[in-house]
């Protein structure tokens, strides 16, 4: 594997090669970005956001570790002992960067790096000890469903019998995992959410059935869909979904409450016509809309109820805030559900984000989030939504200096040399405390990346490199 790195070291800049048919003949089901080719191109800002993402991936590229079925990456290049092989810190999502970096340059070095991690990925699989007594193994972001995310887009690339076994293996274990009852299918025994839980799991064979045509993942994901259903509580406007069964935690924005759960809903629903799916993906839609408050023309959507300190509190990022949440608001358009109404909302998180000083220090009462960086909480979060965004929409609102102001932001806050690029963040006492340089999507350069590739995609008239369940392509 240092070949490979060395060769990433001297090879010299590529320009972006991918024309507009890669949608045609890359991911078949892919959705192509319509507008985006009608947008003019900004050939220097994709030059920049470019050469920036190859940095990142000389830098990982550097902190590979071998291992005799493939290669690594430590999740913190900081305190290097901890290597997992999931989509928000581990393997998988460095996986998917350099598929999404082989995709923007069509430099082979990048794909054999993918194809590196991916091996490890293989044999993850095949140890069952790995999986045992975890709660989340089952799940999108933290289990073997993000291990399946990735593998399928490395099977789209290198179309080896070996990975497509393992992603039938994937799927063999979900169907194992599964647990039936009258309500439908579970994995978990205490979470609901997109990231930990059964909202997660259900998306991957979603669309995964969407990928593949796979009547039985269809099947299963309609039944983890029905189950989640099962799982609401009712309130006077509409349903919501507890972070964790039995603990009182109602996280209501994407990662871990009723966003992300209506968005499943919704996407099974359109997927499978069934009603009770999309009544309650309008329940889950009448109840985030029950608890947005709107306040001269700016929209706030809380953080939780469940612990004091959430008292107050108003985020913009993925995890809970207004990035993530649109997501939702999209779906929920591109399903029928309420379109008009999901619209409103999705222009007045548009007008909001651009208008509470971002990339800067967010005007109050949203907060600065524990990990102002990142995919996960941070910029990087927001950025990756703004890439979706056209610029000559109807909507006045000014995306394309939005777009740069947070690419200003997030270069200017990279550590570079003349060959590489990572961030470090200190880190909060729930993430261990002290300095770190995170590889991964959630917290790390691997996410900051992914959402650079995905406006460098945009500023290119293309479609974005890679396809996630959860990022909903407009």
């Amino acid at each position: 594997m240092n070949v490979i790195a060395n060769l990433i070291r001297t090879r010299s800049k590529m320009k972006p090669v991918f024309p507009l048919i890669v949608c045609l003949i890359v991911f078949a089901s892919m959705p192509c970005l319509s507008s985006a080719a009608d947008e003019p191109l900004d050939v220097n800002l994709a030059e920049n956001a470019l050469e920036l993402a190859e940095q990142v991936g000389r830098w990982l590229a550097d902190n590979t570790v071998p291992q005799p079925e493939g290669i690594t990456w430590p999740d913190d290049v900081k305190n290097p002992e901890a290597i997992s092989y999931d989509l928000a810190s581990g393997v998988a999502g460095k996986v998917l960067y350099f598929v999404a970096l082989y995709r923007a340059t069509e430099n082979p070095d990048y794909l054999d790096l993918a194809l590196g991690g991916a091996d490890y990925l293989v044999a993850t699989l095949q140890d069952p000890v790995v999986f045992e007594g975890n709660q989340r193994k089952a799940s999108l972001y933290t289990g073997v469903s993000g291990i399946g995310v990735a593998l399928m887009h490395v099977q789209h690339h290198a179309r080896q019998t070996k990975y497509r076994n393992a992603i039938v293996k994937v799927i063999r274990l979900l169907d194992e995992w599964g647990v039936s009852d009258a309500q439908g299918l579970h994995w978990s025994d205490e979470f609901n959410d997109l990231i930990y839980g059964d909202a997660g799991t259900t998306l991957f064979l979603s669309w995964y059935a969407e990928q593949t045509g796979d009547e039985h993942a269809l099947d299963m994901a309609h039944r983890g869909a029905q189950f989640l259903l099962g799982q609401a509580d009712e309130s006077a406007d509409g349903k919501f979904w507890y972070f964790r069964r039995g603990k009182p935690f109602n996280l209501p924005n994407f990662s871990h409450g009723t966003a992300g759960v209506t968005y499943v809903l919704a996407t099974v629903a359109a997927q499978t016509n069934d009603e009770s799916l999309r009544l309650g993906a309008q329940a889950g839609f009448d109840y985030i809309k029950s608890i947005a408050e709107t306040e001269g023309g700016l929209l706030r959507i809380p953080y939780g109820w469940g612990s004091e300190s959430w008292d107050g509190l108003y985020e913009f990022g993925w995890a809970h805030g207004l990035a993530g949440t649109t997501s939702m608001f999209v779906r929920l358009q591109q399903t029928g559900i309420d379109a008009e109404s999901a619209a409103e909302f999705e222009r007045l998180s548009r007008h909001t984000l651009q208008n509470i000083n971002l990339p800067g220090p967010p005007a109050p009462p949203f907060a600065e989030p524990s990990t102002p960086l990142d995919l996960r909480f941070g910029r990087a979060g927001v950025l990756t939504l703004v890439g979706e965004w056209s610029i000559d929409s109807t909507i006045t609102d000014n995306v394309a200096e939005l777009r740069k102001a947070l690419w200003s932001h997030i270069e200017q806050a990279a550590i570079r040399d003349e060959r590489t690029a990572h961030w470090e963040v200190d880190a909060p006492e729930f993430m261990g405390g002290g300095r770190a340089a995170y590889t991964g999507i959630f917290h790390g350069a691997a996410g900051i990346g992914l959402a650079v590739l995905r406006m460098h995609a945009r500023a290119s008239g293309l479609p974005p490199y890679v396809d996630l369940p959860d990022h909903p392509i407009k």
